[in-house]
């Protein structure tokens, strides 16, 4: 048996290789859906988080800006406004792993972000007037936190036996959180 402690970093290499390769094999695959499948299955995953339960039990939605490669988060936005809900948007702090989930006031409020370095539309340094999603009454992180619902971007997740990458159902029967 190992002393405790060793191989540890052997174990991260070869999950941090995994990883990479993982992100390969899916960017390629990312590429090859057409732009008509990305906007149908968009309007499908969008379908599918309005019907969700626990999206109409939220007051509150966090939620990303979509960038052209991603699942298109505008329905989601719009339907969030049109049901009275609160949206959050994230802000990224230059320079840290710092985020802040800052509330929109309407959808039409997203043409007045500004343009990070990564083209990622996001609430100015400056803004201090937007509440923030994870302050207040309604985040409790040790209890109950139905109240706010959060929904996030990300380049692989491993769920059970599926695959997600940027939110697309990739082929082969991968499939979604939903």
């Amino acid at each position: 048996m190992e002393p405790p402690g060793e191989g540890g970093s052997e174990m991260a290499a070869a999950l941090g290789a995994a990883k990479r390769a993982l992100r390969t094999e899916l960017r390629q695959r990312l590429r090859a859906l057409g732009a008509a499948e990305k906007q149908r299955q968009s309007r499908l995953l969008s379908r599918k988080v309005i019907g969700h339960s626990k999206y109409q039990e939220s007051k509150r939605i966090a939620i990303f800006l979509s960038m052209p490669d991603e699942i298109q988060t505008e329905e989601i936005i719009k339907d969030i406004f049109k049901q009275g809900k609160e949206c959050f948007i994230p802000r990224y702090k230059p320079h840290s792993n710092h985020m802040d989930m800052l509330k929109l006031s309407s959808a039409e409020d997203i043409s007045s972000l500004t343009l990070t370095s990564w083209n990622i539309l996001q609430p100015s340094d400056d803004d201090s007037a937007r509440e923030e999603a994870l302050a207040g009454e309604y985040f409790e992180p040790c209890c109950n936190i139905n109240a706010t619902s959060m929904l996030v971007a990300g380049m692989a997740y491993l769920h059970g036996l599926c695959v997600v990458y940027k939110s697309y159902l990739l082929p082969q029967g991968n499939a979604g959180f939903l």
